[in-house]
């Protein structure tokens, strides 16, 4: 799941729809409500959606993966490198 997440977090993606520079800085804003070290993400899902809400595009962690993934894999072929 680490993998997938960064993937899909590319640095372009987090500095234009959230208020961080890339997913580790993501990760560490919210390891208070994330177990972000496991094999499956644990998590407190009102407490992660309202740091997604505070502090991104999005009003949901779900509505934000789900974004992520489909700018990454989408048909529009916008498919940034992970480094952009």
């Amino acid at each position: 799941m680490r993998g997938l997440l960064e993937e899909i977090f590319t640095d372009r993606f987090m500095a234009k729809y959230t208020n961080f520079e890339n997913f580790e800085s993501f990760r560490y804003s919210s390891a208070v409500v994330v177990n972000w070290e496991s094999d499956v993400l644990i998590y407190a899902r009102e407490r992660l959606d309202a740091i997604v809400r505070e502090s991104t595009q999005f009003s949901s962690w779900e509505e934000m993966v789900r974004s992520a993934a489909d700018l990454r894999y989408g048909p529009s072929g916008d498919v940034p490198d992970k480094d952009e």
